[in-house]
Parts: structure tokens; sequence; C-alpha cells
């Protein structure tokens, strides 16, 4: 009993004391409209502010007040002005502000404002020439990021200022240069926690730009050395319907930004974000579920793409790529090395087309480096690759190319038990101008055949093909009748299915005409075989044409009006086993089963011509 009542009035003392405190916070806060001045509280928020920006602020709606749960000062119609003068630029306005305080420090004269809500805040950030922005370094936040910047300073009068959590609503972020580009964040809503200006801080916010919704997710452990243009850590993550990104490693904003560190990156299209971001770039726009992952490294204008691996339209790459930043005189260029398990040649080769035609000739000295070509100086490797309907393999690509020219050369390739290599180079000045050339060595021909589906007569052995071809426009949009140059083939011991020479000299003798297919049941041997032709407006003349055999020669000469699959041909056949004579026919109509007619042989007195 003596040890419970000590206890009790133990109890009864802790809950009057209680009771007492909870009476005095209750009359502190109700008192405390009458006790904080205002004007006071409005006077020191816009000094607050103008310390914390450097530039003059002026408030135009009257503060609001309250006091419960917690001290909130509210004001409204805040103007940011580059200097005191009413024609001083307006930098900023924000609709309302709000902010917490703390009643004693305001009793003293003295209030301190942290944990901030932005309401329609509208900002413009303008960047000159020489990088440098129109808002002031002279407030408390420049101040600090000079201090950071250059760690022997000396210390500031309050060096750890409270910033507390930043709510945003409805803002806007413009950010121009002095060509009269810009780039907008409207509806910003989000938050920035920064609990001091020596502390982390993190910013989350979703924004829409160019109408696309995009969450923004930046941390950093050391956020004024960031500010400042000093290597720091940073994580950082951008989600919309155009792309998903996250990054993890060091970073720095200087004029060429620093990355080192880890990169993922997935996009639906490319060709959606060309289109956003309107670049004029399709280099590779026809690319779908494109996944990138790369470790970032950047030396000095170099942004290396170390161990990458990339994935898009149902291929795989892994290698090394670089980004060359742009100088005053040269545009962006990649250049690297990359292997895949497949590619696509011929989407490769138009797409860089498309990149030229749209392009205009640039003076490289009249428009900043970005808005120029982004120029390319890349080797490709793939274990199958396509040409059009050709199948390749072990296949070895480079690409070249800047505003003025693009070049694609197979290096190497297997096709069809040879091999193929060649060149596609297109010329911007004065107009586009493209040239090709392939060179086709020991390729199986009835495989070709095959591949390009091909009617009539198939050549069935080795063949070498050689192509010297040019385009007076670019290549995307070329067509068939725009090709000139020459073609050359030769190949050595094989057959021609479907062609019976025997039968030919036979029904010549029996008939006045016949068609190819009366003469197609057989096949026809060969020891060598060449044809030489040059293509022009839609026609290919035949040259030389020439097959030879142990028993008979072949000869061709004439037009082959390829775009209406026509022929328009003299043909010889020789007997070189014999004591035949020779035979003269004219092959007409279209292919793949032309109209053959034997020219009768003039009589010896014969005068006609």
């Amino acid at each position: 009993m003596s040890s419970a009542k000590p206890r009790r009035m133990l109890v009864r003392t802790t809950l009057i004391a209680s009771a007492g405190l909870l009476v005095l916070v209750l009359l502190f806060r109700i008192l405390a409209p009458a006790l904080v001045s205002s004007s006071l509280v409005r006077e020191s928020m816009e000094t607050a502010v103008e310390a914390w920006l450097g530039h003059e602020v002026a408030i135009e709606g009257s503060p609001e007040l309250t006091f419960w749960p917690r001290p909130l000062v509210t004001l409204s119609g805040i103007t940011i002005r580059d200097g005191d003068g009413p024609d001083a630029e307006i930098l900023g306005r924000i609709g309302a502000m709000s902010a917490r305080f703390s009643i004693l420090e305001a009793l003293r004269g003295k209030p301190v404002f942290e944990d901030f809500d932005l309401v329609s805040p509208d900002i413009k950030v303008t960047v000159d020439d020489a990088g440098k922005l129109n808002w002031s370094s002279d407030g408390l936040l420049g101040r600090a990021v000079a201090g950071a910047s250059a760690p022997t300073t000396a210390p500031t009068e309050n060096p750890d200022p409270v910033i507390g959590d930043v709510e945003i609503t409805g803002g806007r972020l413009e950010i121009a240069d002095t060509h009269g580009r810009r780039l907008a964040l409207e509806d910003i809503q989000g938050s920035l926690s920064w609990p001091r200006l020596s502390s982390a801080a993190r910013l989350r916010i979703r924004a829409a730009v160019r109408d696309q919704v995009m969450d923004i997710d930046l941390g950093s452990p050391q956020p004024l050395m960031l500010l400042a243009g000093r290597s720091t850590e940073i994580t950082a993550s951008l989600q919309s319907a155009l792309a998903s990104l996250s990054f993890s490693g060091r970073a720095d904003l200087a004029t060429y930004a620093f990355f080192s560190g880890d990169l993922q990156l997935s996009v639906p299209r490319v060709a959606d974000v060309v289109r956003w971001a309107n670049l004029p770039i399709h280099t590779a726009d026809r690319l779908t579920d494109l996944t990138l992952s790369a470790s970032l490294i950047t030396l000095d204008r170099v942004l290396r793409f170390d161990r990458m691996a990339i994935a898009a339209n149902g291929t795989r790459g892994t290698g090394v790529m670089d980004l060359i930043m742009a100088t005053d005189k040269l545009p962006p260029r990649v250049t690297g090395t990359l292997a895949f398990d497949k590619l696509d040649l011929w989407a490769l080769v138009t797409a860089i087309s498309d990149d030229r035609t749209e392009a205009e000739v640039l003076d490289p000295a009249a428009l900043p480096p970005f808005e120029r070509q982004l120029g390319f100086d890349v080797r490709f490797s793939a274990n199958e690759a396509r040409l059009g309907r050709l199948a390749l393999t072990n296949a070895a690509v480079s690409i070249l190319s800047d505003a003025r020219r693009a070049q694609v050369d197979i290096l190497d390739s297997d096709l069809s038990t040879g091999s193929l290599t060649g060149q596609l180079r297109m010329d911007l000045a004065p107009q586009p101008v493209t040239s090709l050339t392939l060179s086709a060595r020991n390729v199986d021909a009835e495989s070709v055949a095959q591949q390009m589906s091909l009617s009539g007569p198939q050549i069935a052995g080795p063949v070498s093909l050689d192509a010297n071809l040019s385009l007076s426009r670019a290549v995307a949009q070329a067509r068939p009748e725009d090709l000139a140059g020459t073609l050359h083939l030769t190949g050595q011991n094989g057959t021609i299915s479907g062609l019976a020479m025997n039968k030919i000299r036979g029904l010549a003798a029996t008939s006045s005409y016949f068609s190819l297919n009366q003469a197609g049941s057989g096949n026809t041997g060969f020891h060598t075989l060449e044809v030489l032709a040059d293509l022009s407006a839609g026609s290919a003349e035949i040259r030389t044409a020439k097959m030879v055999s142990a028993e008979q020669t072949l000869s061709l000469a004439g037009v082959i009006p390829y775009l209406t699959h026509s022929l328009s041909l003299s043909a010889t056949l020789e007997d070189t086993a014999g004591g035949l004579p020779p035979l003269n026919l004219f092959i007409g109509g279209a292919w793949p089963d032309p109209v053959i007619w034997p020219a009768l042989p003039l009589a010896p007195n014969d005068p006609s011509p």
C-alpha cells in the first residue's frame, strides 16, 4: 500500500502537466493570429524568395495565414523579374505559393519558411550562346552552387538552409535559346524532396512534353555538385508511351554532359520518337521493340556505349558504340562495331537514303551542329543478312555517312556457295546521285534464281557477276527505269534448264516460228558463258552474249526492255562439232515464253539486202 500511493501521485502529476501543456498549446494556436503580423510574414516571404533567387519579387495578393493543424502562409500573384523596373524581363510567375513556418520564429520577427507548395508556376529559362542562363547566380541558391563548384570559397552566413519538400501543381517550364529553339514542360505535377542544401535531393514529377506525358524521377546525394557542373552520383528514370529509360551512375552538367554508369532503354517504335522529336534522322526509324543496355563512359567529347546489347525487330546485337559530340564545325557522329545475329541490309540502305533525301544540302557554318545530319562510321557483322530477296551469311558491312554523302559497303559475305561484295554510295551535291557496284563470285546461279523468283530457263552452275550502276536520284526514290550502267555475267561448266538447242534446230527446220516452251523439254550444257549488257531508260542492250559448249555456240545481240518483260534479240547458233550450217534466229515477244522465228539464209545470187 505504501508504494501504490506515490505511483498514483506520479500518474496524477503527469496527467495534470500534460493537460496544462495541451492547454498552453491550444491557447498559443488560438492567440497566434493576433500575435503574428501578416504584413511581417508577407515581407519576410518576399525577402526570402528574393534571397533564394537573387531577383526582384512582387506579390500582388494579400497573405492568408492558417495555424491549424500547422502554421501556413499562402501568397498569390507572385511575379519574378530580372530587375526592379516595370520594364524588367519577367522570369516567371507563380499563381500561389504556400509555406510552413515556426510561430516562435515569427514572433521574434524572423520567420523561416520550409515545405513549399507551388500552384501554377510558369518559369522561363533562356540560354545564350555561351551557355549562360538569364537567371542570376547572386541568390542563396546561386551562391551555394558557386561554393560547390569552388570548394575553397569561404562559407556563407547560412551555409545550410532548410528547404524541405516542394510540391508542384499545374507548373510550366520553358527552356529557350537565342536560335529560337524551345523545350516546354507543361502541366507539371510532382514534388522535390530536398531537406537542406547539403542533403540529398529527389525530384519526382509528371509533365507533358510536346503532348507526350512523361514520368521523371531524378535523385542525387549531392545535388549542388550536379548543378555546379561537377561529377556526382545520380539515379534517373523516365517513363512514357514513347520510351522507358533508366540510368544509375555518375554525371555532371558541364558544356558536354558527362555520364558514367549503367543505362537501360526501351522504345516500342523508334519512328514515333523521330516524329515526336522532329528529328531529321530516319536511319533507325524502322526499328520496333527496341531495347538497349550499356555501360556509359564519357571520354572528353565522346560518349561510349560499352558492353552494349541491343535487340529490335527480332534480331539481337552486341558491341561497342561511340557518340562523338558536335563541335562548332562538325555535327555529331556515331562510330563503333556491332555483331548481329540477323540484319536487313536493304532496309538499312533505304533508311540512310531517306535521311539524306529529306535533308537539304547544308552549309556547316550556317546552322548549329545538332540541326545538321547525324554522321555514321560504323561496322556491322551478321550471321544472317538479307539484301532484298537475297539471303547472305557471315556478312561484314560498313556504313559511312555525313551531311553530303552516304555509303554502305558489303565488305564480305557468303551467297549460295560463293561470295558477294558491293558498295552503294549517294552524293547529295548539287542533287542526289547514287552509284552501286556489286561483285559476286562463284555463286550458285540456280539458288539465286530461286531466291529471286525468276521464271523461264535457269542457269545451273557457278557464275560471277559484276555490276556498275548509277541512279540520278536517291535510292528511296528510284524506279527501275532510272538504272544506268553495265552488267557482266560469266559462268563455267554449267547447264541451262528448259533450253534444248537440238530441238530448236529441229523446230527451225520445220516451222516458220515457235515458242520457247516448245523447245524447253531438255537441258543444254556449256563450258563457258558470258553476257555483257548496258542498262539505260528501262532497257538492257546486249553487247555480248555467248554460250560455248563442246558441240555448238550460241550468240545473242539486241535489246531487252525489261520494264515490259519483252525481248527483241537476234541469235546465231553455230555447230562447232559437225558440218551443220549456222542457224540465225529472231527472238521477240514477252518473257518467259517468247516467240522464235528462224531467219532463212539468202541464196547465193539473191540481190535482196
